[in-house]
């Protein structure tokens, strides 16, 4: 459901460019600096909040079980930054 805001031409042009240089929509530009815009955990996903622990859980299993660690080596601060 859409609904139409009485915003001078020059506001809703840079509210579409903000938006777009962002690769989001004017919608979700506006849930990032209005606070009462922004989806609650319970509607965002279609969970609440008492099944968010077992819908993470859920998720976590879903990766492969049998993939080896990483070494210590492969995780270092000199490995992952070994070019600067």
């Amino acid at each position: 459901m859409s609904t139409m805001l009485d915003v001078d031409e020059k506001t809703a042009a840079k509210l579409r460019e903000l938006a777009a240089a962002g690769g989001i929509s004017v919608q979700q530009l506006l849930a990032t600096y209005l606070p009462g815009l922004r989806p609650s955990i319970s509607n965002a996903n279609g969970a609440g909040g008492e099944n968010v622990i077992p819908a993470f859980e859920e998720w976590a299993d879903s990766f492969p079980q049998d993939v080896p660690p990483l070494s210590d080596e492969a995780i270092s601060r000199t490995s992952i930054y070994r070019d600067r």
